[in-house]
Formats: C-alpha cells, sequence, structure tokens
C-alpha cells in the first residue's frame, strides 16, 4: 500500500514574524478549512455514525482514506497550518500550543479527513524526535513527517512483553556503520502501510530490563521485514505483527544515545497518552449521541438514564479542564509529565460508563445486530474500548505510574 505520492518537497511555510490574535487566528483557520471542506453536519439518527474507538475499515476503504488524509496533510503543512507549535528551523509557524488547540477545534468542524493515519507520525513521532534525535536526523526526517511524505508506526510491544516494554528482546547486533535487527513486534498500528518505524530493540546482550534499550528509526520496505495482519475480536485487522530477520538500520538512524532506548521510549508514550487524554472529546460526542438514542427508544425521561448521561458530561469535562492544566504546566521542554497517565485512564473510564449506559438503553439489543437504530454502533464501541485500555499502557499501568510518579507513593 503506498504511503506518499513522488513529489519533491516544498519549501517550508515562512512563518509572519507578527503573531497574530488567538481570535483572528480562528478566523484564519476557518476560512482556510472552509475552502477545502464543508461544516460536519450532524447525525440524522442514532444509527448514521460508527462509534468504534478502533474502527475497523476494508482494504479498500482504508486506501482511500490514507490518501486522502495524506493530502489533506500536505495541503495544510504547505498552507502555514501543519506545525502551528512548531520550531520555525523546521517549518513550524513558532506560535504557542493554545493556537494548534485552537486550530484542531477548528478542524472538528469540518467533514476534514481522518488523522488517525497520521497522528503518531505527526503528534508523537515529530516531538519525540526533537527532544532525542541528532541534529542531522531531525532535518533528514521531521519535515517529511509532518508533511505526511512519510508515515511511521511504533515498534515497541512483543509478544512476551506486551505493556512491559523493558522486557523487550527484540535484538540490534553492530555492523560497522549499521546495526542487524533480528526479532518479533506485535500490535503495531498501521505497520501496512507505513514507511518508517520507531524501533526499540537490546542492543547490549546480558543487560535486563530498561538497561541497554536502544531506538531505531528503521525503514519498514526493506528485505528482512514481514509485517502479518492480526484478525481481532471485531473481526477486522486493524493491528499487525511484524517479523524482522536480518534487518538492517545505519547508525545515523538511531535516536538518542546507544543505551538510551528507554529515555525515548518514555518521551514517546508520555506523547501517545497526551493525545488519548485530549482525543478531541470523544466522550462528551458520545454523550449527546446517548441522548438520541434515549430519545429514540422513548426512555430519556427515566431518571436514571438522566443521571448517568449527566455523570458522564460531569467526568467528560472535569478530564478536559485537568488535561489542559497539566499541559500548561509543562516544564521547558514541552514534554508532557506523568500526569497524563491520568488522562488517558479518565477516558477510558469514561468510555465505559458510556458502554454501560448504552447496554442500559438498548438492553438485549446492545449484544445483536437486529436492524434497530444503532444497535451495531455501540455493540462495536464495547469491543473496541477494551483496545483503547490497552493501547499507549494498560489501565494497571497508568494507575501505576500515578500512584508512583504523581503522588508519591511507596513501590508496592
Amino acid at each position: 500500500m503506498p504511503t506518499s505520492a513522488s513529489v519533491p518537497l516544498p519549501t517550508s511555510p515562512q512563518p509572519s514574524t507578527r503573531r497574530p490574535g488567538l481570535d483572528a487566528f480562528r478566523a484564519e483557520a476557518h476560512d482556510f478549512v472552509a475552502a477545502h471542506h464543508p461544516l460536519r453536519a450532524g447525525a440524522e439518527s442514532p444509527s448514521d455514525e460508527d462509534f468504534s474507538v478502533l474502527p475497523e475499515k476494508t482494504a479498500a476503504l482504508e486506501q482511500r482514506e490514507l490518501e486522502s488524509a495524506l493530502s489533506w496533510r500536505r495541503t495544510a503543512y504547505d498552507a502555514g497550518f501543519g506545525w502551528i507549535d512548531g520550531p520555525v528551523e523546521h517549518g513550524g509557524r513558532g506560535l504557542p500550543a493554545a493556537y494548534a488547540s485552537a486550530y484542531r477545534d477548528v478542524e472538528r468542524q469540518y467533514e476534514v479527513p481522518d488523522e488517525a493515519y497520521t497522528r503518531f507520525s505527526v503528534a508523537i513521532l515529530c516531538p519525540t524526535l526533537l527532544s532525542h534525535a541528532s541534529a542531522a536526523l531531525r532535518e533528514e526526517v521531521l519535515t517529511p513527517l509532518r508533511r505526511a511524505d512519510t508515515v511511521a508506526c511504533q515498534l515497541f510491544s512483543e509478544p512476551d512483553a506486551g505493556s512491559d516494554m523493558a522486557s523487550a528482546r527484540t535484538r540490534a547486533t553492530r555492523d560497522g556503520d549499521s546495526w542487524v535487527v533480528d526479532g518479533q513486534k506485535v500490535w503495531t498500528s498501521g505497520a501496512h502501510y507505513s514507511r518508517v518505524g520507531l524501533l526499540l530493540a537490546r542492543t547490549e546482550l546480558g543487560t535486563r530490563r530498561n538497561a541497554g534499550l536502544t531506538a531505531f528509526l528503521i525503514d519498514m520496505d526493506q528485505p528482512g521485514i514481514e509485517v502479518r495482519p492480526i484478525r481481532q475480536l471485531t473481526g477486522g485487522s486493524s493491528f499487525s505483527e511484524v517479523f524482522l530477520d536480518g534487518a538492517r538500520v545505519l547508525d545515523t538512524r538511531r535516536v538518542g544515545d546507544l543505551g538510551a532506548g528507554w529515555q525515548v521510549i518514555s518521551t514517546t508514550m508520555r506523547y501517545e497518552r497526551a493525545i488519548i487524554g485530549t482525543d478531541g472529546g470523544v466522550d462528551l460526542l458520545l454523550a449527546r449521541r446517548l441522548v438520541d438514542l434515549a430519545r429514540s427508544r422513548d426512555c430519556w425521561d427515566d431518571p436514571g438514564i438522566r443521571d448517568a448521561v449527566g455523570e458522564i458530561v460531569a467526568h467528560g469535562r472535569a478530564a478536559a479542564l485537568m488535561t489542559q492544566r497539566f499541559l500548561d504546566q509543562a516544564d521547558d521542554s514541552g514534554i508532557p509529565g506523568p500526569e497524563m497517565s491520568l488522562s488517558k485512564l479518565m477516558l477510558t473510564d469514561n468510555l465505559l460508563r458510556i458502554s454501560s449506559t448504552a447496554q442500559r438503553v438498548l438492553g438485549t439489543g446492545f449484544a445483536t445486530d437486529s436492524g434497530e437504530a444503532a444497535t451495531y454502533a455501540w455493540h462495536q464501541l464495547a469491543l473496541t474500548t477494551e483496545g483503547l485500555r490497552t493501547g499507549g499502557g494498560t489501565d494497571e499501568i497508568m494507575r501505576t505510574i500515578v500512584a508512583q510518579r504523581v503522588l508519591g507513593l511507596p513501590r508496592s
């Protein structure tokens, strides 16, 4: 599956030396997005949307959406909206994070392509590379990643390690100016259409846990790398397992110092949890759909249903405010702190509340696709929420991080 068109890179957009006011910036963003996409319409009925947290796509649909997402990403980048809060030397506009947040709010009002295809490359990998990659590697890859000329995936989890990435066994052996990689990764999103992968490998034999691990940016389209889709409970295959057998990566593609892979992936995971915890108010959107569902089933006047929806909305708004405070209080590095684990945990907890409330409304229809409005959509939400509770670290790991690194409680 192709990842990008063969087009020359444009000159990086030149940011204005004068910072626009936030209201003026929002107006600029609205004008830009509206010139390319229509406003997002509300659902005509509770069954008009797919409520899956991890939606399943056919290969043909995925290909069309991928091409559309990459094209829109390039259009936004070329217009100066590709890295609003990024460094000017790498094509960013150098504006505060509030401007990037404002632009995301504007995009959500329009029918723009699904950004999930580029989320890891743009929102997680790029800031990680800014913190840990060499100047030469940053110069080489940041613009292609932000502009979606290159799509990346994450090669961390392994069959015998799961969320315990310190137990990684994939091995990288030095061979002159490159490394030879052997091992297996699992639960990799987007591996089948990614051009590069952020790889965690053990470079020092005999080391244990987080010692002796190194991060690399490895080319995915080379001999020695095989991607196999994983058939999931929902019937789709949005994740893959990746086998590495003699794959090679140049030492110039090493991210961070030798043996410093744990620091690199810790940064990456914090950004990932921040993205999950601030995922566009998905729980508040679903709360509105719950109201539509309850009204369609003539049970919105049920005090228990109203109370449950009210609790969902309260938790969602509280989590959004708390997460924004965490981001505003980030240190000078800009790397999200361990508090973002709490943001992710609050989102997954709220999705469980939503799923439970939908089950109360639908009754036995929750588990069957009877053709009635929303039955299948809400059932898919229940199945895929479990995947979100695992991705980026399980709920149990999130609670441990909050206990030890936020609250300062002793290790058990």
